[in-house]
């Protein structure tokens, strides 16, 4: 391999069973297979940790593997749930990944100081100072020293909010977090490119605070315009400018080890495999001019920033119960006009934890589901859900978020004709997925 083309993994897909037939097939186009391990666990029987079918969905795949966390983020103060550090372990352990990755984000919290953590339905922010860099920095060594020696990396985060008062720029955050917990860096490029198109940091002053030499994968997605935003919604193929992006900056990536293409399996039906495959030979061609450029100096910037006036544990109670309906703590002097501004963004963010707790009902509960849409349509179903939401926070797994779900319609609304066939049949799913 000659010094301008450094070894590498190559490109790769997050892997979905409606994509394992790319994945499987004979023309080359998945050198490396990226998995999200929460997705794949279940609550144990006994109610002590989780139950994973990740090696066993994985096991007929022959290429290397990537593991991407998304239900322990090391972005916030709260512990994961009890038993995630085993199976994720456990994971490790039967995959064998080359390296593993986390969010630089925040999933639980907790809504004063004399609370327990409550799940947010949804990666929130971190907030952008010394002390969240301090406080990712120790999540970070604290992961890394548990998965017994694999590499660690953390994503770059996408944030809705517009930037808060004495907050840091997106890039340093992350240059200072990975440079102090010397890590590895996820750049997931559509991430940078929605913070800039909501009216954060610009994607030019982000590469540029940077230290590129850790960058060691790319993500790249699509998206989608809502509500006044541009989401994540990893919806669809990654549009043009997204892709003229990557081709800019690949050639400064040296140590990069692999591109992965991420696109939520619901979507693929609409995309089409063809579609996809297309687009991951597009990506191939990006990959061939990784580190075929200068190298950059080593490094990101430091620079003296101010702090925001709340400490992380103020700031993540503070979104965490308004994105989740609890009680708010009060908001300082100093960010009240910040806060309201920040009502459109808070606005998304509930709607997104909504579409996140409806779908974890849907797909854990179908029987259940099914009977409401019939019986009361639509409205009825969605008014019956914010009913449901309104007096509890999100649960930290869809089998959860079901079995509640359960309870309290068999409490709230026991004459539902029907209603006891269908709760007794999920009841059997849940017990024996």
């Amino acid at each position: 391999m000659s010094a301008s083309h450094p070894p590498g993994l190559g490109v790769g897909i997050v892997w979905w069973p409606p994509l394992d037939a790319l994945c499987r097939g004979q023309e080359g186009l998945v050198d490396v297979v990226e998995a999200e391990p929460e997705a794949f666990w279940l609550p144990a029987a006994d109610g002590s940790g989780f139950r994973s079918c990740l090696p066993a969905a994985l096991a007929h795949l022959p290429q290397p593997k990537l593991l991407h966390g998304v239900g322990a983020p090391l972005g916030g103060g709260a512990a994961p749930p009890e038993g995630h550090a085993a199976a994720l372990g456990r994971d490790v352990a039967a995959v064998s990944p080359v390296h593993v990755s986390e969010h630089l984000s925040l999933t639980r919290f907790c809504p004063r100081p004399d609370a327990g953590p409550v799940s947010a339905g949804f990666m929130l922010p971190p907030v952008a100072s010394r002390a969240g860099v301090a406080q990712a920095v120790a999540n970070i060594r604290a992961h890394r020293a548990k998965l017994g020696g694999v590499p660690l990396a953390v994503e770059t985060t996408v944030s809705y909010l517009p930037p808060a008062p004495g907050e840091w720029p997106d890039g340093d955050f992350v240059a200072a977090v990975a440079e102090e917990a010397d890590c590895g860096i996820l750049l997931d490029l559509h991430n940078v490119l929605c913070n800039a198109r909501n009216g954060r940091q610009g994607v030019a002053a982000f590469f540029e605070a940077l230290p590129l030499e850790r960058v060691w994968e790319v993500h790249l997605a699509g998206g989608e315009a809502s509500g006044g935003f541009w989401l994540d919604a990893h919806c669809g193929l990654v549009e043009p400018e997204l892709m003229e992006i990557a081709a800019t900056l690949l050639p400064r990536l040296h140590n990069v080890r692999a591109v992965i293409l991420e696109i939520l399996p619901e979507h693929v039906p609409a995309i089409g495999l063809g579609a996809v495959a297309g687009q991951l030979g597009r990506i191939r061609d990006l990959w061939d001019t990784r580190g075929t450029g200068a190298a950059p100096p080593l490094g990101g910037r430091m620079l003296p920033w101010a702090a925001p006036p709340l400490t992380p544990e103020e700031w993540e109670a503070l979104l965490g119960c308004a994105v989740t309906g609890l009680p708010q703590p009060a908001v300082p002097d100093a960010l009240a006009a910040w806060w309201r501004s920040a009502v459109p963004a808070l606005d998304i963010y509930r709607r997104l934890v909504g579409e996140g707790r409806a779908s974890a009902v849907a797909a854990a509960a179908p029987s259940t589901t099914r009977l409401l849409l019939r019986g009361q349509g639509g409205p009825g179903t969605r008014a019956i859900l914010a009913d449901f939401w309104s007096r509890s926070a999100p649960f930290y797994s869809a089998a959860d978020e079901a079995r509640a779900f359960l309870v309290f319609l068999a409490e709230t609304h026991p004459a539902l004709p029907g209603l006891v066939e269908a709760t007794r049949e999920d009841g059997r799913l849940l017990a024996t997925i």
